[in-house]
């Protein structure tokens, strides 16, 4: 099983209702050491940002993002990660069958990628404490009807 972890739209603007708040700082530290678990058993991060509406400083990642060089960027146009972007042959490349997917917006991007990630075959799974929302009841909406999985069990299935 080949996995690779998505990083989706964590990018200043997307973000800036949620700094300063527990449940940034809070998320953050869930998505950072999740992207740390995948590097180190040599398993893809891909970090997905949306250039739709530009590409100034105001969407660049945010500070608190910890990237590598390793990380691979994905570019996209539209809500679903897959939708005209080299995602789909970027994890056919590497033998991915499951994706985890992280970032924000839940009602929006991540709900999107997730449908396509489906849609193409992936089994995909949500990133539990590791995605944001626009709305509270669409976080449990996600929560509520999409697997979600945790660092736990990610720490073993990375290690398989």
């Amino acid at each position: 099983m080949g996995i690779a972890l998505l990083v989706i739209d964590v990018q200043k603007e997307y973000m800036s209702e949620h700094f300063g708040t527990k449940t940034y700082e809070h998320t953050m530290i869930y998505i950072n050491e999740t992207m740390k678990l995948f590097r180190g058993a040599n398993c893809p991060v891909i970090i997905v940002r949306d250039i739709s509406e530009g590409d100034g400083p105001e969407y660049a990642l945010v500070d608190e993002l910890k990237r590598e060089p390793t990380d691979i960027e994905v570019l996209k146009l539209k809500g679903n990660a897959f939708w005209e972007t080299n995602l789909e042959q970027i994890l056919k490349d590497k033998d991915i069958t499951h994706v985890v997917l992280s970032g924000t917006a839940a009602e929006h991007c991540i709900l999107a990628t997730y449908n396509g990630a489906a849609e193409r075959g992936y089994r995909p799974m949500m990133l539990q404490h590791g995605v944001f929302a626009t709305h509270e009841r669409g976080l449990m909406d996600l929560y509520w009807n999409r697997p979600l999985v945790s660092y736990t069990a990610l720490a073993y299935m990375v290690k398989k």
